[in-house]
């Protein structure tokens, strides 16, 4: 869920920031409540303030953010998140890429993806999901616009948005995950949208370490990802349906390995 085609940037009444509008600069904290800003943060990653409501958000500069404030009442209306790789930035135009790691990296060579994070979310007040939006272009170079191939989300926890619905299970890494694919359009583009639930052991707090290639493996075998398409970003944040003052993710990491 990449928010950021459809959002302009709007300074929320009192707010105070750092850094430059648009723009992100590494540094040792930052806060902002304007919609649509952005800051790099260690190891290559850049949290952003992606949506159309109400939010403020904060990170310490690490691998990290925390949401301060949020007037968020619509369904699905804020996907903040920290991600490495790029996000959409825009409709048409190029996407907005971390330093490092601006070349979408073809699926079909990577060996081995693993990712950690901690998260949490509160048990009052909000509803929507900690998840994982995982980007694939069907084309490589720099991506421009929306993806075109595939976006597979992995929801380690949700709250407040009723029980998963899924057309099958599967199990990996030792958790069962509920599936459901669909066709997703938007603004004239359309990709596979993928979805994988966790079933089973939600908490508002954990952390996890998983490895991504097998979900990759899977929606590959079911025919909504193709291993001749281009992983362009990896985010982690939570799509966002009411509230959401206190949400936090801690320790971000993803390490692609064959890749070259």
């Amino acid at each position: 869920m990449a928010l950021a085609g459809s959002v302009t940037s709007a300074a929320v009444a009192g707010a105070a920031t750092n850094g430059s509008a648009g723009g992100g600069t590494a540094s040792s904290s930052w806060s902002t409540c304007t919609l649509d800003r952005h800051t790099d943060v260690a190891n290559d990653m850049i949290v952003r303030n992606n949506g159309s409501q109400p939010m403020c958000m904060s990170s310490d500069g690490g691998d990290d953010f925390t949401v301060t404030q949020s007037s968020v009442n619509k369904n699905w209306a804020n996907f903040p998140n920290i991600y490495t790789g790029c996000e959409l930035d825009g409709d048409t135009g190029p996407q907005l890429c971390s330093p490092d790691h601006a070349t979408p990296v073809q699926l079909s060579s990577i060996h081995s993806d693993t990712s950690s994070v901690s998260y949490y979310y509160p048990q009052q007040g909000f509803s929507g999901n900690s998840a994982y939006d995982i980007w694939f272009n069907k084309a490589g170079g720099a991506p421009v616009g929306r993806d075109n191939g595939a976006e597979v989300m992995i929801w380690l926890g949700s709250h407040g948005i009723g029980n998963p619905i899924y057309d099958r299970k599967v199990e990996i890494d030792g958790i069962w995950w509920g599936y459901k694919t669909w066709r997703a359009t938007e603004s004239g583009a359309s990709w596979n949208y993928v979805r994988y639930w966790r079933l089973s052991n939600q908490t508002p707090g954990s952390a996890a370490t998983l490895n991504l290639v097998p979900f990759f493996q899977d929606a590959e075998n079911a025919g909504t990802l193709s291993s001749s398409w281009y992983l362009t970003g990896t985010e982690y944040g939570f799509e966002t349906c009411s509230g959401g003052a206190g949400l936090q993710v801690k320790n971000f990491t993803d390490s692609i390995n064959g890749a070259g």
